[in-house]
């Protein structure tokens, strides 16, 4: 008889687990609470607009590639190179286009600014090198993993600096350093509170690239719900996990919104703090800072904006101040905004001569009791959009809203990717086992965090090695 695996979340970790189970000759259901898969990656359409509504920068195509060749399959969409990466939009007028090409990134830049940019590119690069091995691929490193990564890179990994720190030591420009510090929020951290190593993020989008995949992201989440389907996943939506019901070491029965379930073995790709909640246990990371949240406007605008990309991000007059309001638990005035336009690349996205923004501004994660006037608040974005040149306010043509208590939906709090890694023990990701338990695994961006996409996707295939295992914990 066939070994049962039950999946808990269609999302893209729970997704990779569903597949990678069903390789191993596995009969797999995966259990979704919304009527559609994919999680986070929702998709929003509306008179001719087309959204993607979560992760929109798609890197590590390795990763997709891996796991569709696992199945004998070729990758059933085109992954389009972008270029440039991303446009920065300063406050003094400044306009900078990233590109993968380092000689004609820096060929915009003054001479030190070149020299230090190419230098913690190089820097970036080796810290993603020392710790991809240990820290993204494979299962959460074990203690005698950590001790011979620290004997052997961890001085080098600056365990005393933090990351503006390091910044300064490069003598990076502010223009430079306010960069250098946006990626560490692909972390969910403060940048102004994170450690140095999360500097390697940078080398994820500058060096491995950015693609976008024909028919947006939505068209990722189908494939892998149709490759799933084939390989004779069971796929029920509308299915809320209610209780998971421990005797022993043992998950037993899965309870959900319509029927009871007695799996062999449970992934859940849920937020780690709802599994403990449905288990009926208490966790310490209920007590650690959550990781930031975000404040997502949809806008249907008219005309062609030139000094939009596909990827622009317009930083704020103070980036600083910016995140001491967030740690404060308010929504900064003049916030960062980040924009992904993808009519740019596939005009079908939009009714001609429009074009579909989805604008997210960082938020922190939500209080127990907290309400944030949404409505307010995406017409404050469009006033701060007004006055960095936009005029977006005549050309709107459709407007929908998506603030942290939409995110919450997904993660505790809206707390995207779980705890805040601002110290070198809490940008280890949690273990993907929960002490006690032999039959359970976790998966998901609150388990394995940052890198979006394809370190889901990874934690789902770590999860599907680990199901059948000895629970190491125990």
């Amino acid at each position: 008889m066939k070994r049962k695996a039950l999946v808990l979340g269609g999302g893209f970790a729970g997704l990779s687990a569903a597949i990678h189970l069903a390789l191993k000759g596995v009969h797999v259901t995966l259990l979704e609470g919304q009527p559609t898969l994919g999680g986070k990656a929702g998709r929003f359409e509306q008179n001719g607009f087309h959204f993607d509504t979560g992760p929109s920068v798609f890197t590590m195509r390795r990763v997709i590639e891996d796991l569709f060749k696992a199945a004998g399959r070729e990758v059933p969409f085109v992954l389009k190179p972008l270029e440039p990466l991303c446009r920065y939009s300063y406050p003094s007028g400044r306009i900078w286009d990233v590109y993968q090409d380092v000689d004609r990134t820096v060929s915009q830049l003054e001479p030190k600014e070149a020299k230090a940019y190419v230098a913690l590119l190089a820097e970036a690069k080796r810290l993603y090198e020392i710790s991809a091995p240990t820290f993204i691929e494979g299962q959460a490193p074990t203690t005698l993993e950590l001790a011979r990564y620290g004997l052997k890179h961890g001085l080098s990994a600056h365990p005393n600096l933090t990351l503006p720190q390091l910044l300064e030591s490069y003598k990076a420009s502010p223009d430079l350093t306010q960069f250098f510090l946006r990626f560490a929020t692909y972390f969910g951290a403060d940048p102004y509170r994170a450690p140095a190593v999360l500097h390697n993020i940078a080398w994820v989008e500058l060096g491995l690239g950015v693609y976008y995949p024909t028919g947006g992201i939505g068209t990722v989440v189908e494939a892998l719900e149709r490759l799933a389907k084939d390989l004779g996943v069971d796929i029920q939506t509308n299915m809320k996990v209610e209780k998971l019901e421990q005797k022993g070491s043992l998950v037993t029965h899965v309870h959900s919104s319509k029927g009871v379930f007695q799996p062999d073995v449970v992934v859940s790709s849920l937020d780690i703090l709802r599994t403990h909640k449905l288990l009926g246990k208490a966790t310490k990371l209920e007590r650690l800072e959550p990781s930031l949240s975000g404040f997502v406007l949809l806008l249907g605008v008219s005309g062609n904006t030139p000094t939009l990309s596909h990827h622009t991000i317009s930083f704020s007059s103070d980036y600083a101040g910016e995140f001491k309001t967030i740690r404060s638990r308010q929504v900064p005035d003049d916030p960062t905004l980040y924009f992904n336009v993808s009519s740019k690349s596939d005009p079908a996205d939009s009714p001609e001569n429009c074009e579909n923004w989805f604008v997210m501004a960082n938020a922190p994660a939500l209080r127990e009791g907290q309400n944030l006037d949404e409505k307010a608040y995406a017409k404050q974005l469009i006033e701060v959009m007004e006055a960095r040149g936009l005029q977006v306010k005549r050309r709107v043509q459709l407007q929908h809203v998506l603030g942290p208590e939409y995110l919450s939906t997904f993660a505790e709090r809206g707390s995207i990717y779980g705890t805040a890694p601002h110290s070198l023990l809490t940008t280890l990701r949690p273990k993907q086992r929960i002490a006690g338990i032999s039959n359970l695994v976790l998966a998901g961006g609150t388990v394995f965090p940052g890198g979006g996409i394809p370190l889901s996707l990874l934690s789902g295939k770590a999860a599907a090695e680990l199901a059948f295992q000895p629970n190491s914990t125990e």
